[in-house]
């Protein structure tokens, strides 16, 4: 019965470990439910028209966008494991769907969406979580501010009632200088008022209530709605403006115009497709989304994972069960026809504003879009493309990490060199190779760090005898000890001949690893040093290290012995005789030594 037990208890934990739903859903409460529907309602309410902005940054069909608001964070009800996360249309993921997904052929955006379910699930069926680790926040915070840069010169096109083509961030000034001289009035002006409108509406959030009671809730309620809602608030007047503005059928708007109604049919994405009178299959389209079934599903775990940390509240992130919620979500959302999905950062602060409880939160996000989608289409006609691009560029100022800039240029500008190199390269070329260069970088950096530890040399005299001890502040690796190595010799050779020392004791305390080829060095060291009358000894070594050193040098390594008794063992003041029968053969042999040096 123990045994079946322990069995039934095993199982539950791999189950609530794959299904975090178990976790919550058997103390779900009534208040739960209603905390939830009001976060739900209110992310959606901004989810719709960003949906609608982040299509038309990947080029695509407003559709596409919407129905990624509606069915894309579904599965994360049952998968996902931090509650406040919503997973949805994302910027950084439709500026690379708009990279690899061509116009022509709008549908290959569903099959991304479901390849980059599957190699997200892939990842995280394998736990590769700790993959995402390999990219630090300096690499994130320079690839996420070239993105910003490059979403927002995107949209300059949308803002000045421009229409060209271009696809890197350079490209993209270049053709808005060639073409702003035919700037649509009507349009420029709705866009810098919408960027206006939204930017005060936004400050409202420092403004301070001082009134009490009752007036302070309703007066904290009306500055809630007009800073969450703002984007809604935005689209809609301009929507009325846009609305009234027509004249003999004609608008001297730009508009969003006819999007289809109704909601999608389930669909499997591997059957064949047929785009303006092109007829494909599942493979010939993902042939032509090379590489990017592979670097979109990797931005999106990353920008996901991203999300997750900051609002885990502490908490370890399993960072392969959030693969796996997201490659469910992929999958679900590329059967009902949507672009990629990923966490988003506003709208999962906007989740965890409103007090939500569980990521049942979701469902009403969904319920409210398929209303959308069912009813309020047809209004959509009239919504400006001047105002989608003022909501979309005053999105990306959040994404701009010039704080972090600051930060590191303050504290460690060494981590200046990975942030630089992911953001100029992102806007030079493809974000993906921006992102790749970052990576390198950084990982060259961490190698450069481990390469050339900090080393002190303390040097000490005593009856005429010189001796340094040498200080290490990491682990040496076989580039490490050329390093120490080199700054030993250098040292010596620089010193006078009375100053240069008999024994050199090397203290191994921070030596958490090393390998064959970092003992040989030790060894090249020790056979230079006695070219010049000089012994090299090792102390403080634990015992993982001592066992590749002493097998490497044949000799005996004391392990873990406090520093300064290690000094005092090599102390060349003569012994007391009295004791030297409770000296150990090596303290003896060692204290030998400096009396022959001395």
């Amino acid at each position: 019965m123990v045994h079946a037990g322990s069995c039934g208890d095993r199982l539950h934990d791999i189950l609530v470990s794959y299904l975090p739903i178990l976790t919550w859903m058997p103390k779900y409460k009534k208040s739960d439910l209603l905390y939830d529907a009001v976060s739900g309602v209110t992310v959606a309410l901004t989810l719709m028209p960003q949906s609608i902005a982040y299509a038309s940054l990947a080029g695509l069909d407003p559709l596409f966008g919407l129905y990624a608001a509606c069915f894309g964070s579904l599965m994360y009800i049952i998968f996902g494991s931090v509650r406040q996360i919503t997973i949805g249309p994302a910027s950084v993921v439709a500026l690379l769907t708009f990279n690899y997904v061509n116009p022509e052929l709008p549908t290959t955006a569903v099959i991304l969406c479901f390849v980059s379910g599957i190699v997200e699930l892939i990842c995280g069926l394998f736990r590769l979580g700790f993959v995402v680790e390999f990219v630090s926040m300096p690499v994130t915070g320079g690839f996420t501010s070239a993105a910003a840069i490059i979403m927002a010169s995107s949209q300059l096109k949308g803002l000045f009632g421009l229409t060209y083509d271009a696809k890197n961030c350079v490209e993209m000034w270049v053709k808005f200088v060639e073409h702003v001289e035919h700037f649509r009035l009507a349009d420029t002006a709705m866009g810098l008022i919408c960027i206006f409108v939204l930017v005060g509406l936004k400050s409202l959030k420092s403004i301070k209530v001082n009134a009490k009671g009752i007036k302070a809730k309703s007066y904290s309620a009306i500055l809630f709605l007009l800073t969450t809602g703002s984007n809604v608030l935005v689209v809609v007047v301009s929507s009325i403006i846009a609305y009234f503005s027509i004249r003999q059928g004609q608008s001297p708007l730009v508009l969003t115009g006819t999007i289809a109604s109704g909601i999608p049919q389930f669909r499997f994405p591997f059957l064949d497709y047929e785009d303006e009178d092109e007829k494909f299959t599942f493979f010939e389209g993902l042939s032509r989304l090379w590489p990017g079934a592979i670097v979109v599903p990797l931005v999106s775990i990353l920008s996901t994972v991203s999300v997750a940390k900051a609002f885990s509240g502490g908490k370890v992130v399993d960072a392969s069960q959030e693969m796996i919620a997201l490659g469910f979500c992929n999958i679900f959302s590329s059967f009902m026809g949507s672009m990629p999905v990923a966490g988003s950062m506003t709208r999962s602060a906007l989740n965890h504003t409103t007090g939500v409880r569980t990521t049942f939160s979701s469902i009403f996000t969904t319920i409210l879009g398929m209303l959308s989608l069912l009813f309020l289409t047809p209004l959509l006609y009239y919504i400006p493309k001047s105002s989608l691009s003022a909501v979309l560029i005053c999105a990306m100022t959040s994404m701009f990490r010039y704080d972090m800039a600051i930060s590191l240029w303050k504290t460690n500008r060494r981590d200046l060199i990975p942030f630089t190199t992911a953001f100029v390269s992102c806007l030079i070329f493809d974000v993906e190779l921006g992102l790749l260069f970052g990576i390198c970088v950084d990982l060259l950096c961490v190698l450069y760090r481990s390469a050339r530890p900090s080393i002190s040399i303390e040097k000490e005299t005593n009856s005429g005898c010189v001796k340094w001890v040498v200080r290490p502040s990491s682990g040496l690796l076989f580039p490490a000890v050329d390093f120490m190595r080199q700054r030993i010799i250098a040292e010596m050779s620089s010193s006078e001949r009375s100053n240069k020392p008999k024994l050199i004791i090397v203290d191994c305390v921070h030596f958490d690893k090393t390998d064959f080829t970092a003992a040989q060095g030790i060894k090249s060291l020790i056979n230079e040093l006695k070219a010049e009358s000089c012994q090299l000894e090792l102390m403080n070594a634990k015992e993982c290290v001592a066992v590749i050193l002493e097998a490497t040098l044949n000799v005996k390594i004391l392990s873990m012995v406090p520093l300064q008794d290690s000094i005092k063992k090599f102390n060349f003041i003569q012994p007391d005789l009295t004791g030297i029968e409770s000296m150990t053969l090596h303290e003896m042999k060692m204290n030998n030594i400096c009396e022959r040096k001395a």
